[in-house]
């Protein structure tokens, strides 16, 4: 394997070329001017100023002589000649060149260790072509080729290579712009991104095009100035498209200068931007004899349509009208003695030039221009036969006749002389034998330029319309092919293409509702190919929508967005399967700039607040919202509806429609594998925030303009809101929060530690908004330490009985925020007929208005997400409070739900208790130093105490009680203790009621004292002497047997008779507590008296009102109606 050429073995091989043709042509030059004395004139020009004479041979044959000039000596002739020699065929650009040259040969001859910079290498061959040119068409080709091999690795140019030779890496090293977000995942693993497959040219991805380099410059070319993709006919080539409008120009100019035929003046009439000058290029390239049909393949079809196998050459001129000054005159040192002050001057220099026959000049031309006035169409036939075959290139003649226009002074001539030759140079080329003239005239406002012209561009097309083909370069469908063909190299993987797009096709197939019906078509899948990698989209609403704008310059334009777009992109390593309109990234300058550049300076602020950018509201919606950010969806919907928002499209000036449909967002921005819903979620999202984003009032099309919508009327109202309004409301809204179970009560909002009563029932307290916890310097924690402390200015008791709901710091901005939004559109709303609001206004009103409040309540639930609960550890220390931050999270739940639930989880709230745990609590702290404890007083303790458990209320301990006394394992109970004994002390006995006065009794205590009782009466009571029997419910006793013998008689029948056959009770029930109290009836009295056998139980009802100020005549009817519904016979009011 070879190894690779440094840049000073690539210059170093393009002097090797160079050398025999310039060292020929200084030679033959020499011999020319000074004949057989020309080596003497040799050595005297490159002795130095000391005498120091040159190192060449004093004689010898002219091919020795030839072969002994080296580089340095043949440039240092040209300079040193030039006044006498050279400047008679050269310009003064090739004595600049030969100059740049001798320092180039310089540094290679004295190169140091390290090698040439790849920018000085490449600059030393062009000029080194640019030298050549006018010396050796084959040579300058060679050396070209080496500059292909240098900057695109491959001596056909880029249609030689597939890939970038510069890592992305190495490029951002020095490259200073912005890096763009994009998407940096594949959805589907084995679909590759578009990188994957086809690169973009070099230029494009390095960033090293600039803007006008899409602009091509004849003038320039023709000089053998500007962007090198123009001015080398290889390169030209390769990233041209050959539509068939250019192929049918292209065949019609060989036709003709080939003598076969075609016509004889040819007129480009496009848009702006449209491709003409690219057109003339395309001429100017193929007719120079510069270069042969084997180095720009892609003209053969043409060529073989003419009939040629070979391309002829023509001599060309180059007339542009915006690099012709009418004011000056020039006197070219290849013409001496003559001046040039014409168009005509100018065209005729040019061709004699090229043809290398300057005595037509002053033989057609001299005089004529000398007196600015047109030579006549016999001169002009005779110059183009005499030099001919002929291509003469008009382009800009409208700004070369405005510059004369009006004016009679110039050396240039006449307005009318300049008309005069317009119809002149057409009739010549007509009656020619074979030279070809190719005009092109502008079709928009903007190239025409104001009044003069629109007067200069009538007057011309009146005399070119009457001998011309009129010809359009390009057409709108060729335009996908058009653009990918400058801006990307060759496809590296055809299957994988062919992939992306059936699996982007499938996508529409299988979502018919999600995109456009067009989408699903075979057609759209060969487009999907044709336009790959970039999406057909982005090419539709370019040339559909943007190129209806006066400025957007058509394929120029989109060049230059769409190079800006790719440069970006690749940079950033975006990994999309098709550059799509969602992947246009607004947020990097040379992006947003060039496609700001056709819109109204109001767009830039619209741009980075509602579109793209890390200040922008997308950007922030999807920080909120992690869905959203990880497809960045927020932001590739809004670029898409931004490049189908341009506005004053024809659609609107037409139809009046603007903006684009949702099928179409969802087309410019779902790639394969990702789900539809999340970015029309994100189009939801948006709407409701964004002030300048429109939509239909159907809902069915959005769009941006730059007048605001309501939404900027809201937000300047909502500004205007203080933070009291903002409190107010959201109090208003927490005071609507209901007392759920297990809370005994809900306190919103207070404003001191009185607003919160002491009581023995589990109370949530919701702290004001304002009060806000983070774990530093609290506000949260500074009123709930007073609350839980303080009940006014007495101390608090029941402490075990508070938890707190705390709004978070970090998240009451955006409250606040959407907060004076509802304000902002209730105002709105209230003043509807002040603001003279139309149907949609109203509409966008009352939507906005529920939105916005809906969005209040989402939020004011997930401000208050720490529940905040108290406690003391046990083992440490005693007199510290504890505070265990609970976090709740969001959720549409209730703030007393949220609160409910988590204390459960975190066991720091308990609705029902085992005795088990009761037992624990009871012996681990407050019996360990007593044998019995109250009701009462366990359950004062378990209120105040911030280190036993905290139950929701009384009910929760009283059952742990009953539950407990149905086993003789926990505790037992006593209705008193006379300080030597439990009265009526029960142990493994269920309780009918419990008194706070009852007392729990240690079992082992409990046990002793039975056991004593038992033997006391059985020392009482003999065991032949029956003891009496268990009272009943009565508390009589079951029996009337008093016998105390052993008697085997039986009870007689008056004994055996029925007892106790009727029961009736009544009771006073709670109102508030009515249904708790009945279901205790029900348990601990009704189903003993169900369980009697033959029992008939009956319940009554009974309910007595007293409502001395009266009862409102609507509860009269609500409780009358309802008791009807229920079936109750008797009910009624009196008075």
């Amino acid at each position: 394997m070879m190894p690779e050429k440094s840049n000073y073995d690539m210059v170093q091989e393009g002097f090797n070329i160079l050398l025999p043709m310039l060292s020929g042509y200084v030679c033959a030059e020499m011999h020319r001017i000074y004949g057989n004395q020309w080596w003497m004139e040799v050595r005297e020009a490159l002795t130095d100023t000391d005498h120091h004479e040159a190192d060449v041979p004093v004689d010898g044959t002219y091919a020795m002589l030839q072969d002994s000039l080296d580089m340095s000596n043949c440039l240092r002739l040209i300079n040193r000649r030039w006044r006498y020699v050279f400047s008679q065929k050269m310009s003064l650009s090739h004595r600049n060149w030969a100059s740049e040259l001798q320092g180039v040969r310089n540094k290679v001859a004295h190169r140091g260790s390290g090698d040439l910079s790849q920018g000085d290498a490449e600059r030393a061959l062009d000029t080194m072509a640019r030298l050549c040119e006018s010396i050796d068409a084959e040579a300058t080709e060679q050396i070209r080729a080496l500059y292909r091999q240098l900057r695109y690795g491959s001596k056909e140019g880029t249609t030689g290579v597939t890939e970038n030779t510069t890592p992305v890496d190495q490029l951002k090293a020095k490259n200073k712009d912005n890096i763009a977000d994009v998407v940096k995942y594949k959805v589907i693993d084995n679909l590759p991104s578009w990188r994957d497959v086809m690169e973009p040219h070099p230029d494009v991805a390095e960033g090293r095009y600039r803007a006008a380099e899409f602009a091509a410059d004849l003038a320039q070319v023709a000089r053998g100035e500007g962007a090198y993709e123009y001015r080398d006919p290889v390169e030209f080539f390769n990233r041209t498209y050959v539509t068939e409008g250019m192929k049918t120009l292209l065949v019609q100019s060989l036709e003709r200068v080939s003598g076969k035929g075609g016509e004889p003046v040819i007129q480009l009439k496009t848009a702006f931007g449209g491709g003409k000058t690219h057109s003339m290029l395309a001429l100017y390239h193929m007719l120079r004899g510069k270069t042969t049909i084997d180095s720009i393949p892609v003209v053969k079809p043409a060529l073989e349509k003419a009939g040629l196998t070979a391309l002829p050459k023509a001599n060309v001129a180059v007339l542009v009208g915006t690099a012709l000054d009418p004011s000056k005159r020039k006197n070219p040192a290849t013409l001496p003695g003559y001046t040039v002050s014409t168009i005509w001057g100018e065209m005729a220099f040019q061709l004699v030039t090229s043809a290398g026959k300057p005595e037509l000049y002053g033989k057609y031309i001299r005089d004529a221009d000398r007196k600015g006035t047109s030579p006549g169409s016999e001169n002009l036939k005779n110059l183009f036969n005499e030099c001919g075959p002929c291509l003469i290139l008009m382009d800009e003649l409208v700004a070369y006749g405005k510059k004369l226009y009006g004016k009679d002074d110039l050396p240039a001539g006449t307005y009318d002389n300049f008309i005069t030759f317009i119809q002149e140079v057409t009739e010549a080329a007509r009656a020619s034998a074979n030279s070809l003239v190719v005009a092109s005239i502008p079709e928009s406002d903007i190239e025409i330029g104001g009044a003069a012209g629109q007067k200069v561009l009538e007057t011309i097309q009146h005399t070119f319309g009457r001998m011309e083909a009129i010809w359009k370069p390009v057409a709108a469908s060729e335009g996908f092919e058009v653009v990918r063909r400058r801006l990307f190299l060759r496809c590296k993987d055809d299957a994988a293409r062919e992939k992306v797009c059936e699996v982007f096709s499938q996508m529409y197939r299988d979502h018919p509702d999600e995109f456009p019906v067009e989408a699903r078509e075979l057609d759209y899948k060969n487009r999907l190919i044709s336009s790959y990698p970039i999406h057909p989209e982005v090419f539709d609403r370019l040339y559909e929508d943007w190129a209806t704008l006066e400025d957007f310059q058509r394929t120029r334009g989109v060049l230059r967005l769409m190079a800006a777009v790719i440069h970006a992109l690749w940079m950033a390593n975006d990994e999309s399967p098709m550059i799509m309109p969602g992947s246009l990234p607004l947020d990097t300058s040379g992006v947003r700039e060039e496609l700001l550049r056709y819109l109204p300076e109001t767009w830039s602020s619209i741009v980075d607040k509602e579109v793209d950018g890390k200040e922008s509201v997308p950007y922030e919606k999807e920080k909120s919202n992690p869905h959203y950010a990880q497809r960045m969806a927020c932001r590739r919907v809004a670029r898409t509806i931004m490049l189908g928002s341009a506005p004053g499209t024809a659609a609107m000036r037409n139809q009046g429609i603007r903006g684009i449909e949702i099928s179409g967002i969802m087309l410019g921005t779902v790639q394969p594998g990702e789900n539809p819903a999340l970015f029309k979620d994100a189009l939801n999202t948006l709407h409701g925030s964004l002030v300048y984003l429109y939509t239909s009032p159907n809902g069915s099309r959005y769009w941006y303009d730059t007048k605001p919508t309501l939404k900027k009327t809201a937000e300047d109202r909502a500004s205007q809101f203080s933070s009291a309004n903002v409190e107010e409301e959201l109090e208003r809204r927490l005071r609507k929060v209901r007392k759920e179970p297990p809370f005994g009560g809900i306190h919103i909002c207070p404003d001191s530690s009185n607003d919160v009563p002491d009581e023995q029932r589990v109370r949530l307290v919701i702290l004001k908004p304002a009060d806000t916890y983070k774990q530093t310097d609290s506000r949260a924690m500074k009123m709930a330490e007073d609350i839980l402390n303080n009940r006014g200015t007495s101390p608090r008791m029941y402490k075990n009985m508070l938890v707190f709901m705390a709004p978070d710091a970090n998240k009451l901005g955006a409250l606040v925020q959407e907060t004076r939004r509802y304000l902002a559109w209730s105002s709105i709303d209230k003043e509807k007929e002040e603001l003279n609001l139309d149907g949609n206004q109203r509409r966008e009103t009352e939507n906005n208005l529920k939105r916005s409040s809906q969005t209040v309540d989402m939020r004011l639930k997930e401000l208050y997400c720490h529940l905040l609960v108290p406690s003391i550890d046990e083992y440490g220390d005693m007199k510290k409070v504890l505070w265990d931050p609970i976090n709740v999270g969001g959720g549409t739940d209730t703030i007393p739900t949220k609160a409910s639930r988590s204390l459960e989880g975190a066991e720091q709230l308990i609705i029902k208790w085992a005795p088990t745990l009761l037992k624990m609590t009871l012996d681990d702290m407050l019996w360990k130093d007593v044998n019995h404890i109250s009701i009462k007083r366990l359950w004062d303790y378990l209120s105040t105490y911030l280190y036993l458990p905290r139950l929701s209320e009384f009910n929760v301990l009283e059952g742990a009680i009953r539950d407990g006394l149905e086993s003789k394992e926990f505790f037992a109970l006593a209705a008193d203790f006379d300080g030597t004994r439990y009265v009526d002390l029960k142990l493994g006995q269920p309780a009918f009621s419990l008194h706070d006065s009852d007392l729990l009794v240690k079992v082992d205590v409990a046990k002793k004292q039975l056991e004593e009782d038992r033997k006391r009466k059985e020392e009482n009571h003999p065991k032949n002497v029956e003891t009496d029997p268990e009272p009943n419910i009565n508390g009589y006793p079951s029996s009337s047997i008093e016998s105390n013998s052993h008697s085997d008689s039986t009870v007689s029948d008056s004994q055996k008779k029925a007892r106790n056959t009727h029961f009736f009770m009544s009771a006073n029930l709670d109102s508030l507590r009515a249904i708790r109290d009945m279901g205790t009836y029900l348990k601990e009295v009704i189903n003993h008296l169900e369980e009697v056998d033959g029992a008939k139980v009956t319940i009554t009802l009974d309910v007595q009102m007293e409502a001395p100020n009266g009862t409102p005549d609507d509860t009269v009817r609500t409780v009358s109606e309802n008791c009807r519904t229920l079936k109750v016979k008797e009910f009624g009011f009196d008075d």
